[in-house]
Protein backbone atom coordinates (compact mmCIF):
# COMPACT_ATOMS: atom_id res chain seq x y z
CA UNK A 1 0.00 0.00 0.00
CA UNK A 2 1.37 3.64 -0.95
CA UNK A 3 2.80 5.74 2.07
CA UNK A 4 -0.29 8.10 1.96
CA UNK A 5 -2.74 5.22 2.86
CA UNK A 6 -0.81 4.00 5.18
CA UNK A 7 -0.46 7.63 6.78
CA UNK A 8 -4.43 7.86 6.52
CA UNK A 9 -4.75 4.48 8.11
CA UNK A 10 -2.23 5.05 11.42
CA UNK A 11 -4.25 8.16 11.63
CA UNK A 12 -7.61 6.14 11.67
CA UNK A 13 -5.94 3.76 14.57
CA UNK A 14 -5.50 6.82 16.25
CA UNK A 15 -8.61 8.22 16.15
CA UNK A 16 -9.76 4.49 17.56
CA UNK A 17 -6.99 4.91 20.64
CA UNK A 18 -8.63 8.21 21.08
CA UNK A 19 -12.33 6.74 21.73
CA UNK A 20 -12.97 8.32 24.90
CA UNK A 21 -11.86 11.62 23.98
CA UNK A 22 -14.67 13.45 21.72
CA UNK A 23 -12.97 16.01 21.11
CA UNK A 24 -9.34 14.12 19.93
CA UNK A 25 -11.98 11.92 17.76
CA UNK A 26 -13.41 14.62 16.47
CA UNK A 27 -10.36 16.74 15.64
CA UNK A 28 -8.96 13.23 14.10
CA UNK A 29 -12.13 13.12 11.54
CA UNK A 30 -12.13 16.55 10.36
CA UNK A 31 -8.69 15.95 8.83
CA UNK A 32 -9.52 12.61 7.57
CA UNK A 33 -12.90 13.95 5.90
CA UNK A 34 -10.33 16.31 3.84
CA UNK A 35 -8.27 13.45 3.68
CA UNK A 36 -10.97 11.65 2.49
CA UNK A 37 -12.52 14.54 0.08
CA UNK A 38 -8.32 14.27 -1.46
CA UNK A 39 -8.80 11.04 -1.88
CA UNK A 40 -11.85 11.81 -4.20
CA UNK A 41 -9.60 13.92 -6.70
CA UNK A 42 -6.64 11.63 -6.50
CA UNK A 43 -9.41 9.16 -7.95
CA UNK A 44 -9.56 10.99 -10.98
CA UNK A 45 -6.07 11.45 -11.50
CA UNK A 46 -5.27 7.81 -11.62
CA UNK A 47 -8.28 6.86 -13.71
CA UNK A 48 -6.71 9.27 -16.09
CA UNK A 49 -3.26 8.04 -15.93
CA UNK A 50 -4.37 4.51 -16.56
CA UNK A 51 -6.43 5.55 -19.43
CA UNK A 52 -3.48 6.55 -21.34
CA UNK A 53 -1.05 4.13 -20.09
CA UNK A 54 -3.49 1.00 -19.81
CA UNK A 55 -1.06 -1.26 -18.23
CA UNK A 56 -0.53 -3.22 -15.03
CA UNK A 57 1.20 -0.60 -12.20
CA UNK A 58 -1.82 1.80 -13.43
CA UNK A 59 -4.22 -0.39 -12.54
CA UNK A 60 -2.44 -1.20 -9.17
CA UNK A 61 -2.39 2.42 -8.51
CA UNK A 62 -5.82 3.05 -9.16
CA UNK A 63 -7.36 0.24 -7.08
CA UNK A 64 -5.32 1.45 -4.43
CA UNK A 65 -6.56 4.81 -4.02
CA UNK A 66 -10.19 3.37 -4.06
CA UNK A 67 -9.12 0.61 -1.37
CA UNK A 68 -7.96 3.85 0.62
CA UNK A 69 -11.31 5.43 0.18
CA UNK A 70 -13.11 2.79 1.29
CA UNK A 71 -11.41 2.56 4.15
CA UNK A 72 -11.81 6.38 4.57
CA UNK A 73 -15.85 6.02 3.65
CA UNK A 74 -16.88 3.97 7.10
CA UNK A 75 -15.22 6.66 9.08
CA UNK A 76 -18.28 9.19 9.17
CA UNK A 77 -21.35 6.92 9.34
CA UNK A 78 -22.35 9.10 12.11
CA UNK A 79 -22.10 12.36 10.87
CA UNK A 80 -24.16 10.96 7.16
CA UNK A 81 -25.46 7.99 5.87
CA UNK A 82 -25.48 9.18 2.52
CA UNK A 83 -21.17 9.46 2.43
CA UNK A 84 -20.71 5.69 2.20
CA UNK A 85 -23.31 4.95 -0.53
CA UNK A 86 -22.15 7.81 -2.90
CA UNK A 87 -18.90 6.62 -3.05
CA UNK A 88 -19.56 3.14 -3.60
CA UNK A 89 -21.29 4.28 -6.62
CA UNK A 90 -18.56 6.80 -7.43
CA UNK A 91 -16.16 3.65 -7.19
CA UNK A 92 -17.85 0.83 -8.66
CA UNK A 93 -18.31 3.04 -11.87
CA UNK A 94 -14.96 4.22 -11.97
CA UNK A 95 -13.33 0.73 -11.55
CA UNK A 96 -15.71 -0.64 -13.83
CA UNK A 97 -15.28 1.99 -16.86
CA UNK A 98 -10.92 1.92 -16.52
CA UNK A 99 -11.16 -1.65 -18.03
CA UNK A 100 -12.79 -0.49 -21.32
CA UNK A 101 -10.73 -0.86 -24.49
CA UNK A 102 -10.35 1.19 -27.03
CA UNK A 103 -12.53 -0.08 -29.39
CA UNK A 104 -15.64 -0.18 -26.88
CA UNK A 105 -15.12 3.38 -24.79
CA UNK A 106 -17.72 5.10 -23.47
CA UNK A 107 -17.42 9.01 -24.54
CA UNK A 108 -19.53 10.48 -21.96
CA UNK A 109 -17.79 8.49 -19.69
CA UNK A 110 -15.91 11.04 -17.90
CA UNK A 111 -19.21 13.23 -18.02
CA UNK A 112 -20.64 10.48 -16.18
CA UNK A 113 -17.91 9.94 -13.35
CA UNK A 114 -17.94 13.97 -12.87
CA UNK A 115 -21.17 13.87 -11.65
CA UNK A 116 -21.23 10.89 -9.65
CA UNK A 117 -18.21 13.12 -8.02
CA UNK A 118 -19.72 16.15 -7.60
CA UNK A 119 -23.01 14.73 -5.63
CA UNK A 120 -19.95 13.28 -3.19
CA UNK A 121 -18.50 16.16 -2.88
CA UNK A 122 -21.66 17.78 -1.85
CA UNK A 123 -21.81 15.51 0.94
CA UNK A 124 -18.18 15.79 1.72
CA UNK A 125 -18.82 19.48 2.37
CA UNK A 126 -21.63 18.92 4.66
CA UNK A 127 -19.77 17.03 6.58
CA UNK A 128 -17.07 19.01 6.96
CA UNK A 129 -19.41 21.77 8.42
CA UNK A 130 -20.47 19.17 10.90
CA UNK A 131 -17.10 18.06 11.75
CA UNK A 132 -15.59 22.35 12.07
CA UNK A 133 -12.81 21.23 9.74
CA UNK A 134 -12.36 24.68 8.89
CA UNK A 135 -11.62 25.58 12.60
CA UNK A 136 -8.83 22.23 12.89
CA UNK A 137 -5.39 23.78 14.39
CA UNK A 138 -3.35 26.33 12.04
CA UNK A 139 -0.75 23.47 11.40
CA UNK A 140 -3.34 20.72 10.56
CA UNK A 141 -5.25 22.50 8.43
CA UNK A 142 -2.11 23.93 6.16
CA UNK A 143 -1.00 20.63 5.71
CA UNK A 144 -4.23 19.14 4.97
CA UNK A 145 -5.30 21.46 2.34
CA UNK A 146 -2.26 21.45 0.89
CA UNK A 147 -2.48 17.47 0.17
CA UNK A 148 -6.08 18.42 -0.92
CA UNK A 149 -5.06 21.60 -3.21
CA UNK A 150 -2.56 18.96 -4.89
CA UNK A 151 -4.79 16.59 -5.31
CA UNK A 152 -6.67 18.79 -6.95
CA UNK A 153 -4.45 20.28 -9.52
CA UNK A 154 -3.60 16.90 -10.50
CA UNK A 155 -6.92 15.76 -11.37
CA UNK A 156 -7.57 19.06 -13.23
CA UNK A 157 -4.63 18.87 -15.72
CA UNK A 158 -4.96 14.63 -15.61
CA UNK A 159 -8.44 15.55 -16.84
CA UNK A 160 -7.75 18.04 -19.31
CA UNK A 161 -4.63 16.04 -20.80
CA UNK A 162 -6.32 12.89 -21.22
CA UNK A 163 -8.81 15.17 -23.26
CA UNK A 164 -5.75 15.69 -25.01
CA UNK A 165 -4.37 12.40 -25.63
CA UNK A 166 -8.42 11.39 -26.68
CA UNK A 167 -8.61 9.25 -23.47
CA UNK A 168 -11.54 9.69 -21.42
CA UNK A 169 -10.86 13.10 -20.38
CA UNK A 170 -13.72 15.82 -20.57
CA UNK A 171 -12.42 18.99 -19.81
CA UNK A 172 -13.14 22.75 -20.07
CA UNK A 173 -12.81 26.44 -18.72
CA UNK A 174 -14.36 25.35 -15.44
CA UNK A 175 -11.11 22.72 -14.99
CA UNK A 176 -8.89 25.60 -16.40
CA UNK A 177 -9.99 28.36 -14.19
CA UNK A 178 -9.58 25.94 -11.14
CA UNK A 179 -5.70 25.34 -12.08
CA UNK A 180 -4.78 29.21 -12.08
CA UNK A 181 -6.67 29.40 -8.57
CA UNK A 182 -5.69 26.49 -6.75
CA UNK A 183 -2.02 27.10 -8.06
CA UNK A 184 -2.04 30.48 -6.38
CA UNK A 185 -3.51 28.73 -3.17
CA UNK A 186 -0.88 25.89 -2.81
CA UNK A 187 1.54 28.42 -3.44
CA UNK A 188 0.31 30.30 -0.56
CA UNK A 189 -0.27 27.42 1.87
CA UNK A 190 3.62 26.30 1.18
CA UNK A 191 4.76 29.68 2.14
CA UNK A 192 2.82 29.47 4.80
CA UNK A 193 3.78 25.80 5.92
CA UNK A 194 7.51 27.26 5.72
CA UNK A 195 6.95 29.96 8.08
CA UNK A 196 4.54 27.00 10.24
CA UNK A 197 8.36 24.68 10.52
CA UNK A 198 10.65 27.26 10.55
CA UNK A 199 11.41 26.12 14.38
CA UNK A 200 11.43 22.05 13.06
CA UNK A 201 14.62 22.11 10.49
CA UNK A 202 13.56 18.50 9.76
CA UNK A 203 10.17 18.84 8.57
CA UNK A 204 11.13 22.37 7.37
CA UNK A 205 13.50 20.51 5.11
CA UNK A 206 10.38 18.35 3.78
CA UNK A 207 8.71 22.09 2.79
CA UNK A 208 11.56 23.27 0.82
CA UNK A 209 11.80 19.90 -1.02
CA UNK A 210 8.12 20.60 -1.79
CA UNK A 211 8.34 24.23 -2.77
CA UNK A 212 11.70 23.17 -4.86
CA UNK A 213 9.24 20.99 -7.11
CA UNK A 214 6.22 22.94 -7.20
CA UNK A 215 8.49 25.52 -9.22
CA UNK A 216 9.52 22.42 -11.52
CA UNK A 217 5.69 21.80 -12.33
CA UNK A 218 3.91 25.19 -11.95
CA UNK A 219 4.55 26.92 -15.50
CA UNK A 220 3.62 23.60 -17.01
CA UNK A 221 0.33 23.39 -15.13
CA UNK A 222 -0.15 26.84 -15.77
CA UNK A 223 0.55 26.12 -19.30
CA UNK A 224 -2.26 23.87 -19.68
CA UNK A 225 -3.83 24.82 -23.21
CA UNK A 226 -0.12 25.39 -24.57
CA UNK A 227 1.52 21.76 -24.16
CA UNK A 228 0.65 18.73 -22.22
CA UNK A 229 3.62 16.61 -19.86
CA UNK A 230 0.82 14.46 -18.04
CA UNK A 231 3.82 11.71 -16.84
CA UNK A 232 6.18 14.17 -15.60
CA UNK A 233 2.86 15.90 -13.95
CA UNK A 234 1.84 12.90 -12.03
CA UNK A 235 5.55 11.91 -11.35
CA UNK A 236 5.90 15.18 -9.33
CA UNK A 237 2.66 15.25 -7.65
CA UNK A 238 3.64 11.95 -6.69
CA UNK A 239 6.81 13.11 -5.20
CA UNK A 240 5.25 15.78 -3.25
CA UNK A 241 2.70 13.72 -2.02
CA UNK A 242 5.02 11.68 -0.24
CA UNK A 243 6.51 14.53 1.18
CA UNK A 244 3.75 16.05 2.43
CA UNK A 245 2.25 12.88 4.04
CA UNK A 246 5.74 13.04 6.15
CA UNK A 247 5.24 16.19 7.57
Amino acid sequence: MQLLAKIIILCTLASGAFANSPGLEENNLAKEIILFEANSYRVVTEFNVHAMQKDKKSAQSLFNVLETGDQLSQLFTQQSKALAPSWEKYRKFTWKKHTQIDGDIDTYVFNDMRILHRDLLLIIADVKKQLNSDLLPHKDLNKVNAILLIEQLASEYLEMSAATFGSFGFAGTEQAIQIEVRSAAFERTVAELEKIYMEEPAKLKLIKKVALRWKFIKNTLLAYNQRSAPFAVSKTVSYIREKLADL
